[in-house]
């Protein structure tokens, strides 16, 4: 077996278990940055797979990894991919304006709009790059801009996972979790409204169902928000996610430039 696919085979592992490596990574280094470093966590991986000379699980790396790590590690499940429902919805029916595939793709830009998200959020900066990590895989798996899918979720709730509201708008991107409750059936049931990774995943599901529905990106905001006509008043919904939208781009955007700059120095 050769290095490459001895690799391949710890980021099958990996991946099993959440939805990037990434957010492997960022999830390990949040939860135990007293102790381990996350790149000596992947490094136990690699060196016991190379000395075993087969795929590797978790169970049998355990005597390699740091308890703390291990124990994260076995009480964390993979989150379920919406893939495969927002491909249910035709892409040609989801504006363009909604779809950019190629925001946050840097680190540079990704920690830029992690700190621009800490600081006005109030928030710890790993907690911060952790959303950002979410809205990428999310928005890879529904076809969304995730820019936008953050946008959604500043407005929303700003960043709160147990935000409800009096109507029964539930979780970061405040779902009407009644409404949509068979929409959390892939991650166990309404109870998992206030999970996270599925109340992103399920919010933005219906943002992209209703940005098909609505033929616009500012009719699908106007439908998130509960404006079903143009006669009924968003209350300025919309040109708040958008606003916040286009801040978020110029943080990343930003820092990116600032970044090439110091390089060609």
């Amino acid at each position: 077996m050769n290095i490459n696919t001895q690799t391949l085979n710890i980021t099958e592992v990996i991946e099993s278990r959440f939805s990037s490596a990434a957010s492997f990574i960022s999830m390990v280094k949040v939860r135990c940055a007293n102790f381990v470093g996350p790149i000596a966590v992947v490094g136990a991986f690699v060196l016991a797979t190379l000395s075993i000379g087969q795929p590797l699980t978790i169970d049998q790396a355990s005597w390699m990894i740091p308890g703390e790590v291990y124990e994260v590690l076995q009480n964390t499940k993979a989150v379920p991919s919406i893939a495969d429902e927002a491909a249910k919805i035709p892409t040609k029916l989801v504006d363009g304006d909604a779809v950019d595939h190629t925001v946050l793709r840097t680190y540079a830009e990704k920690q830029a709009v992690a700190r621009y998200l800490a600081d006005k959020y109030k928030m710890d900066s790993s907690a911060s790059y952790d959303f950002v990590e979410k809205a990428m895989v999310v928005g890879r798996e529904v076809g969304l801009d995730p820019t936008l899918i953050l946008a959604v979720t500043a407005v929303e709730s700003g960043f709160n996972p147990l935000a409800e509201s009096k109507k029964g708008a539930q979780g970061l991107m405040q779902v009407m979790t009644r409404v949509h409750a068979e929409k959390f059936q892939l991650f166990g049931g309404h109870e998992a409204a206030l999970d996270p990774n599925a109340n992103m995943r399920v919010g933005s599901l219906i943002l992209r169902e209703y940005i098909a529905k609505g033929g616009s990106l500012q009719a699908g905001l106007r439908l998130y928000v509960g404006a079903s006509s143009v006669i009924i008043n968003d209350g300025g919904y919309g040109e708040k996610v958008l606003a916040e939208r286009q801040r978020l781009r110029e943080a990343a955007g930003y820092k990116f430039a600032q970044l090439k700059k110091i390089k060609v120095i």
